[in-house]
């Protein structure tokens, strides 16, 4: 892209604001594709950075799981029976996530000083 300067007599007045007109046109046009492909690049970082904190949480829901189950056979090994070792596993991880819900559910307490 070359850009033509001419002599100032050789266009009107009427050129230099026509030719005013198309350059601001232009600076804008090349101004929102920049501010896309800039929206495109971040965008396109952030979905990144979700995909692999959403990989993470699997992977530490799978270990969490991995660890209720060794709780589960450590308990049968100490002589529980199978089916109360899971029951008592299950039920003290329901009451975990029932106090969690319930301590969600309360609004934040504004610290006052």
């Amino acid at each position: 892209m070359s850009i033509e300067i001419s002599k100032p007599k050789d266009r009107s007045l009427k050129q230099v604001v026509s030719d005013l007109s198309a350059d601001a046109s232009l600076l804008v046009r090349q101004e929102i594709a920049l501010a896309r492909a800039e929206l495109k690049e971040k965008a396109i970082a952030v979905a990144k950075q979700a995909a692999l904190f959403g990989a993470a949480g699997l992977l530490a829901y799978a270990g969490l799981l991995v660890l209720f189950a060794a709780l589960v056979l450590g308990l049968i090994a100490i002589g529980v029976v199978a089916w109360l070792a899971a029951l008592a596993v299950g039920a003290v991880v329901l009451l975990g996530a029932f106090f969690l819900v319930q301590r969600a559910r309360q609004p934040k307490k504004a610290k006052s000083e």
